[in-house]
């Protein structure tokens, strides 16, 4: 007691130096109250592992198809991602056919757990009418496109 009494501006310190941790701890709480968690969430619970090779058939199948330049897919969460560069010369119909048959290297389990988002795009700026976009729900058979925009030529 006697040590208190004589340094108590020492233990007042102390005990409002706790206090404002304290309550900073929970401010912090307040404002950022999930810090542990993953990410995603538990979204990626039950995930369905993709090899790598499965990736590397589909851009060999691509990359095989008349006028495919470029093919890149990256997966990203629950979304499988693929990037397809073709020519200038090719058309939004013979472009979306592209990928008709993209599915076959996956599994039917892999089918129904990844949605898969195609862009097609060309190096040439000239022309507006790309890149397209087409978008597959892990629920839906069919891949959803953007909507055609009409073609136009920048002049110049």
């Amino acid at each position: 007691m006697k040590w208190i009494k004589k340094n108590k501006f020492t233990v007042i310190a102390i005990i409002i130096f706790v206090v404002l941790a304290i309550i900073g701890f929970q401010i912090k709480e307040v404002f950022f109250p999930n810090q542990r968690t993953a990410i995603y969430g538990d979204r990626l619970e039950g995930k369905v592992a993709v090899e790598q090779s499965t990736y590397d058939t589909l851009k060999q199948n691509l990359s095989e198809k008349e006028k495919v330049k470029s093919v890149t897919v990256r997966e990203n969460g629950r979304r499988i991602d693929i990037t397809i560069t073709v020519e200038d010369d090719m058309s939004k119909e013979s472009a979306k056919n592209l990928i008709a048959d993209m599915m076959e290297p996956f599994t039917e389990s892999q089918i129904g757990y990844y949605d898969f988002q195609v862009f097609i795009k060309k190096d040439s700026t000239s022309e507006n009418d790309f890149p397209i976009i087409g978008y597959k729900h892990h629920n839906s058979s069919d891949f959803s496109w953007t909507k055609d925009r009409e073609k136009t030529e920048e002049e110049g």
